[in-house]
């Protein structure tokens, strides 16, 4: 009688609905507890790291910043008025 329910069962079973392969995706929890490996390892030596301190031979191979000296005044022509005029004098020029 087992064998024959088994039979039954495997040739009346309904036929399966095709789902849409993006209906059938979900998420695994087990993707997200894994640890980043090369991630720790960076993250406990960046931790560990302690810089070298800086020899006193270092210090005394700076120089002293020293600024340009300001550039002068550019002198303005005493006889600008005179310039002016002697340039309102000069006849026009036709251009094309």
């Amino acid at each position: 009688m087992f064998a024959r329910t088994a039979i039954r069962s495997v040739a009346f079973k309904p036929a399966r609905v095709a789902v849409p392969a993006m209906a059938a995706r979900s998420f695994s929890a087990a993707a997200v507890m894994q640890k980043d490996v090369v991630q720790e390892m960076f993250l406990k030596e960046l931790k560990a790291y302690k810089p070298a301190p800086a020899a006193a031979s270092e210090e005394g191979q700076v120089k002293d910043l020293k600024l340009p000296a300001a550039p002068a005044v550019p002198q303005v022509d005493a006889d600008l008025a005179e310039q002016l005029a002697a340039y309102d004098a000069e006849p026009e020029e036709a251009t094309q």
